[in-house]
């Protein structure tokens, strides 16, 4: 790793939409434009918000996926808190094209870089949400769905949902799925596209590859409820990084955590949001 770069807002173009949606190969090829792109090659998509607490929290630094440089974010157990737990978070709060609702379908893609001295944890590291903001009859809600690295060594996205209008802890469906085994030292790929439904119309498909190891394969496909019951005045958004929960109560068996994420996209078709390729 080179100097890293403090991030400062900077210009990310945006572009129209195609309509192919098969998955597209693990290649270099040009990607088409998807409506919303981060690849940190001019420092910070001018409209991503971060949750950071410290000058070591969020970085620019030249391990990219593909280009020069990828996001680095870094969370240290006895960190500060922000936005009520212990995180070092990138968020798309104010990028209206990223925020979802219910009846929706959207495909999302990103790139994830553990480094080869990740260890293992006996607590989970969340590192990429959708996540809806609370309707105005509730006091805080859970994410939709969230990516993390379990005690396991695997890769698991839970989904929450509520077909309640207001959602309380006690009333939010949980499920589990197991994706892939975490390998540290590699960029790994994720591809997932959602039709967003707080009833059975819901679905969700994923696929998983990784730089040393190149070719799609679909790791996921589920169907149901996979968000919750929002009124019209609230919707979803994206969020990267780093969240520690547990250490919002104490140590775990590790005191420190780096990762990188790299071409986080969001679009309509496989093609404009595949991390592997190149813009």
């Amino acid at each position: 790793m080179g100097k890293p770069r403090q991030i400062t807002a900077a210009a990310l173009a945006v572009a129209g939409l195609t309509t192919a949606g098969a998955p597209a190969p693990a290649s270099a090829e040009l990607a088409a434009a998807a409506p919303f792109r981060v690849d940190y090659e001019n420092g910070a998509h001018p409209k991503v918000g971060l949750n950071e607490c410290c000058s070591h929290s969020i970085k620019v630094d030249d391990l990219p996926r593909t280009g020069e440089y990828a996001v680095r974010s870094v969370l240290k157990y006895g960190d500060p808190k922000v936005a009520g737990s212990t995180r070092a978070e990138s968020h798309t709060l104010h990028a209206k094209e990223t925020h979802f609702r219910s009846g929706d379908t959207v495909y999302y893609g990103f790139s994830v870089y553990l480094l080869s001295t990740w260890q293992r944890d006996s607590r989970e590291d969340i590192v990429f949400q959708w996540k809806p903001w609370s309707d105005a009859c509730e006091t805080g809600k859970f994410p939709s769905a969230f990516l993390s690295v379990q005690p396991s060594g695997k890769w698991r996205l839970r989904v929450n949902s509520d077909g309640n209008a207001c959602s309380t802890p006690e009333s939010v469906r949980k499920t589990s799925f197991d994706l892939a085994d975490v390998k540290p030292g590699q960029w790994h790929d994720f591809v997932f596209r959602f039709t967003w439904s707080h009833g059975s119309q819901g679905k969700i498909d994923g696929w998983y590859q990784t730089h040393k190891n190149p070719g799609w394969r679909k790791v996921l496909t589920a169907g149901g409820p996979n968000t919750f019951n929002d009124d019209k005045t609230t919707s979803g958004y994206l969020k990267w990084g780093i969240y520690k929960p547990a250490w919002a109560s104490g140590k775990t068996d590790v005191d420190s955590r780096t990762i990188f994420h790299d071409n986080i996209a969001v679009g309509r078709t496989f093609s404009e949001v595949n991390p592997a390729s190149t813009r």
